[in-house]
């Protein structure tokens, strides 16, 4: 692909930024790792993450005379994914593929990389099936399951808020029906069920008859699973009929609840990073994005640049360069910092990045509006357990690890 080419393809895709990205070379040596990305706004999060991911990488790599380097590529689609995916590990060296936006994305690279033999980090998809029936040993889940979502903003309910009594509303969609199965779930295994479910057609607009059918049985919590063009949606109908039951849910597109004006936001959300957090060095992580790129950190950020950052650790550490030896290094649980306040570390059956999540929820007063819809709450877990949020390795389809 000559550079003009390349240069149009990323404006035409809303990635521009990456045409002054410098490429790895053949006559590079250094460790390459290949970064799949989505068009827009989230593609440029994951850039910019996997970009600081580097500095702090290689920052420590090259004093035992490693580097790493980031080879950026568009990929708009599945397939296109998949292409990448086998072009950069066979062709341009990649040891390691980090992308998996959405899930279709993720399934891509994760074959790409089974196919190629390369590791594939997945910083953006939800899915458990990914981490189940389609688990692969060289794909790594830094992203945060669908199941870890609910797993967090259930056990802030039940042990904080003291509140068992739940409603489900959710897309009858897959996302939806993946939503309501892992709370049904989650109510399971602590002894609750839920009080009734309502599964609504996706782009649903009249939302007045169904927060009444929802609120008939007296829930104490309104639990919702929506695709991200239907929630803000809901938030705006939901606030205004003032009900008295707490929205809750899982943060599919937790841009659009950060973008969204701070008078329409209700409800607590599960969020992978926060821009204000400040305990455990996370604010001094904030401030360094913050003064590199002029922006606040966020979720699909922080994973790509703890993906980037995993494997300049491994390297280091393992003092190992390619597949197995990596591999070997990160199934043997080494401690992570992600400025999240604990060590975290991969389960060894699903290799699910074990970590806490962060709460958040409207922002009132006058920094509304300057400094983001969504205020920071609380972390969940506050300590002790990280797999307390994840479901058991009993309920894991995912057989690599036994």
């Amino acid at each position: 692909m000559t550079g003009l080419t390349r240069r149009a393809l990323l404006a035409g895709l809303g990635l521009a930024s990456l045409a002054g990205v410098p490429r790895a070379t053949s006559a590079q040596t250094g460790i390459r790792l290949g970064l799949a990305l989505p068009p827009g706004p989230l593609g440029e999060s994951i850039l910019r993450g996997a970009q600081l991911g580097l500095d702090d990488a290689n920052a420590l790599a090259t004093l035992f005379g490693k580097r790493l380097e980031l080879i950026p590529e568009p990929a708009a689609t599945p397939e296109a994914a998949l292409t990448l995916g086998l072009r950069l590990v066979r062709q341009e060296g990649a040891v390691a593929l980090v992308g998996g936006a959405d899930d279709g994305s993720a399934e891509a690279l994760r074959d790409a990389a089974e196919q190629a033999g390369a590791l594939f980090f997945n910083v953006g998809a939800l899915s458990d099936r990914l981490r189940g029936e389609r688990c692969h040993r060289w794909t790594f889940h830094v992203q945060a399951s669908l199941a870890m979502q609910v797993g967090a903003a259930g056990v802030w309910l039940l042990d904080e808020r003291k509140l068992s009594r739940w409603a489900l509303l959710v897309s009858d969609s897959p996302l939806g029906r993946a939503v309501e199965d892992a709370a049904v779930a989650f109510l399971a295994r602590r002894g609750a069920v839920a009080l009734g479910r309502e599964r609504v057609p996706v782009g649903t607009t009249d939302w007045a008859p169904v927060l009444g059918r929802i609120q008939g049985p007296g829930p104490e919590v309104v639990f919702v699973g929506l695709e991200p063009a239907d929630k803000l949606g809901l938030i705006r109908a939901y606030r205004a009929a003032a009900l008295a039951a707490p929205l809750t849910g899982v943060a599919t597109d937790p841009a659009g609840l950060l973008a969204a004006e701070p008078q329409e936001v209700v409800g607590t959300w599960p969020l992978v990073w926060h821009h204000e957090l400040e305990r455990f060095s996370a604010r001094e992580l904030n401030a360094r994005f913050r003064r590199r790129f002029r922006r606040p950190f966020d979720g699909p950020g922080w994973a790509a640049w703890a993906a980037v950052k995993l494997v300049g650790e491994a390297v280091v550490r393992a003092g190992a360069s390619d597949v197995p030896g990596l591999l070997r290094f990160l199934e043997s649980a080494p401690p992570f910092d992600g400025h999240k306040g604990q060590a975290l570390t991969f389960r060894e059956w699903d290799h699910q990045l074990r970590q806490p999540l962060h709460l958040a929820g409207p922002r009132r007063g006058p920094a509304a509006g300057r400094l983001g819809s969504l205020e920071f709450i609380a972390d969940v877990p506050r300590g002790g357990d990280l797999d307390l949020i994840a479901p058991p390795r009993g309920e894991s389809r995912c057989r690599f690890g036994t």
